[in-house]
């Protein structure tokens, strides 16, 4: 018991050292601590377990520099070891599919089109879904002290065709990893009392 809270108060002050990095150092990120931040992501929790998106893991650099160019010039695209893109997938009948087939149907068939008939915005839900592997991956590099920034500053279309990517993927966010460098101007790491942000009932 007593570690498992000392394992929760460690998670917790590396949250706290988390910041999102504006520019990376040149050495290379541990291809474990790689591994890690995918399996954090893949672990995220997920509506059904459907996990609707699809993590494309970037390291050429030819590709990261074209990528730039559609991310409006930001630095961390290129400076990053890893530049992960998470893409929400649109074809989510397609995944139900291969839910059915990979659990033998353990949720009926039928739980599954209501739900999806239901839903006001497909997009928007795989969207969500994709920002919550994000999270996991930011609190994996927080965990690892692996450098980090979380992006979503890039032309869509020009970054699918970049990628090759599937029509029913579409990228809405960047995960950038890499090893820290002394930055001359450092924006403070600032946070709202957490007072400030509950409301209790």
């Amino acid at each position: 018991m007593i570690g498992d809270r000392m394992n929760e108060r460690s998670f917790l002050q590396n949250l706290e050292w988390r910041r999102a990095v504006k520019h990376f150092g040149p050495d290379p990120v541990d291809s474990a601590d790689v591994s890690l931040i995918l399996k954090a992501m893949a672990n995220a929790p997920s509506s059904f377990g459907l996990q609707p998106y699809r993590i494309l893991a970037v390291q050429n650099g030819d590709l990261k520099r074209r990528l730039r160019a559609a991310s409006y010039d930001q630095p961390q695209v290129t400076e990053c070891h890893t530049l992960f893109v998470l893409c929400a997938r649109t074809n989510l009948e397609a995944r139900v599919e291969e839910y059915l087939q990979a659990t033998k149907a353990a949720i009926p068939r039928a739980a599954f089109s209501e739900f999806l008939a239901e839903l006001p915005d497909r997009l928007r839900w795989a969207m969500n879904q994709t920002y919550l592997a994000l999270g996991f991956g930011l609190a994996a590099c927080a965990e690892l002290r692996v450098a980090s920034c979380p992006m979503d500053g890039f032309r869509v279309e020009e970054v699918r065709q970049i990628l090759g990517c599937s029509e029913h993927h579409i990228p809405c966010a960047y995960l950038a990893i890499g090893s820290f460098v002394e930055q001359t101007k450092a924006w403070p790491r600032f946070r709202f009392p957490t007072e400030s942000m509950i409301d209790y009932r």
